[in-house]
């Protein structure tokens, strides 16, 4: 097994992050926050590290926090990428030959592609097997509501996420009408026309309005644009809404005027081994599908760039051929959660109240 690292960011605010490093600095207001580290920038950091094999001595990955804001990563791309590079050596400096990138590192790397030219590690964006899970959320919804031909839209479809969903969704599931939601009119065409290419008989429609999920019994949120947030009127009557994005586009203020909606956390793995020496927000046992990527390579002892820019079918193949491989750790569908809360199966379905959003959010 080779040593790992995991490239991690500040969500939306500094004050209830920096509460999970440690719980005195949550008595810090906001604005002084924004004011210190406006001049004083912080460096790169190990916030974590980490053990995926109960039977390890040492530690075996490192959670690294690029301490940005996801509004700083979007709004200021090529000031952050800097920082990205520097969190990349530290992980290296910390052994770590295979550095995977959490949330908006990827997309503001062009999914790793402005990191190749680094000589300290290689990389991957995670977003194969985050694409695989996603897949995997939407057949068990499908079957346990046992809706035949499904209304399924993607926001964000045209991403590197998105992009891989729609195609294991036109492989597996052709019974399923697909609706592509993103910005660009051109990349939505493109991608419509290559899933025509991939299965003929698929439907697949386009809309830059995202209110057109109206009409969609599951909605995915893939979109790395914090400006875009779900909402609550564009929803079918009791629709389901996984959102696989960091930071959320789905608010917890959408289960209080929308209570017939069902709202699923994406992209989550089941690894029960796993043990962090500080929290990343996960609840025990769990994991993101990206960090789960990176970590299955490093059980691998993988060579070389993995998920790199837009990951295919082939990625999407190989890493759920290594989940099998080591499934005796987990590394399987986590099961459904809301904000970091177990959703019961079918009683949740009936009863959204069950889904109560924390306190802390």
């Amino acid at each position: 097994m080779k040593k790992f690292a995991f490239l991690i960011h500040l969500r939306t605010s500094y004050r209830e992050d920096f509460a999970l490093f440690s719980k005195a600095l949550r008595f810090i207001p906001e604005p002084l926050y924004r004011l210190w580290l406006r001049n004083r920038p912080l460096k790169p950091f190990v916030w974590s590290e980490m053990r995926i094999r109960p039977w390890a001595t040492e530690a075996e990955g490192y959670i690294i926090m690029v301490p940005l804001l996801g509004r700083q990563l979007l709004e200021q791309q090529r000031a952050a990428l800097p920082y990205i590079e520097q969190a990349v050596s530290l992980a290296a400096s910390k052994g770590a030959e295979i550095v995977g990138l959490g949330a908006l590192t990827s997309p503001i790397t062009l999914g790793g592609r402005l990191l190749l030219d680094n000589p300290h590690a290689t990389i991957t964006n995670g977003n194969a097997y985050t694409a695989v899970i996603i897949h995997e959320q939407i057949q068990a919804l499908l079957s346990e509501r046992a809706i035949s031909a499904p209304k399924i839209a993607m926001v964000g479809a045209t991403g590197s996420v998105g992009t891989l969903v729609n195609a294991l969704i036109a492989k597996h599931l052709p019974q399923a009408e697909l609706l592509l939601v993103a910005r660009q009119e051109r990349k939505l065409q493109q991608l419509r026309n290559a899933l025509l290419e991939l299965h003929t008989d698929v439907r697949v429609g386009t809309s830059t309005d995202i209110g057109a999920v109206r009409h969609s019994d599951i909605v995915v949120l893939l979109t790395s644009a914090t400006d875009c947030l779900l909402p609550p009127q564009h929803l079918k009557r009791g629709a389901v809404v996984i959102d696989g994005t960091q930071p959320r586009n789905a608010q917890p203020s959408l289960l209080e005027m929308r209570p017939d909606i069902t709202l699923i956390d994406g992209g989550l793995v089941s690894v029960p081994s796993l043990r962090f020496t500080r929290s990343i927000d996960l609840p025990a046992g769990l994991s993101f599908a990206c960090l789960a990527e990176t970590m299955l390579l490093a059980l691998a002892g993988r060579s070389g760039h993995f998920s790199i820019g837009y990951p295919t079918l082939e990625h999407a193949a190989y890493v759920a051929a290594l989940a099998q491989r080591f499934r005796h750790l987990g590394f399987g569908l986590a099961p459904a959660h809301c904000f970091g809360r177990p959703l019961p199966k079918r009683a949740a379905l009936a009863d959204p109240a069950l889904c109560t959003v924390p306190s802390s959010l």
